[in-house]
């Protein structure tokens, strides 16, 4: 099962970690797993690569950490919002379907 975890202050989602495989299928046939790296990986890229914010970047084979830099400004911080948010409604709509392999959290930093 593939365990993500939303991570909000008070300013909103400002990080997540993506840990496991979904077990869905065998590798290379899991479309759950494939969804939801795809939808975590285009949003680092969208955060680092088009808004140009240096995020905490840590990728491994199962597992994917992202978290804002503490000194972002309003403006950047409101960009990655809409990135995140978006990231967070296309894995919670994969977990309405998908339920038994991915199981989405929520933590207050």
């Amino acid at each position: 099962m593939t365990h993500v975890t939303l991570i909000r202050d008070r300013s909103g989602l400002v990080g997540f970690e993506a840990k496991g495989h979904t077990g869905y299928a065998d590798e290379g046939s899991d479309i759950v797993c494939s969804a939801v790296s795809a939808l975590t990986q285009t949003a680092a890229l969208g955060i680092n690569e088009v808004l140009k914010i240096q995020t905490a970047l840590d990728i491994t084979e199962a597992n994917m950490y992202l978290m804002l830099p503490a000194d972002i400004s309003d403006q950047d911080c409101e960009k990655a919002q809409i990135i995140l948010e978006t990231m967070a409604l296309g894995l919670r709509s994969i977990a309405a379907t998908y339920g038994d392999y991915i199981k989405i959290s929520e933590r207050k930093v």
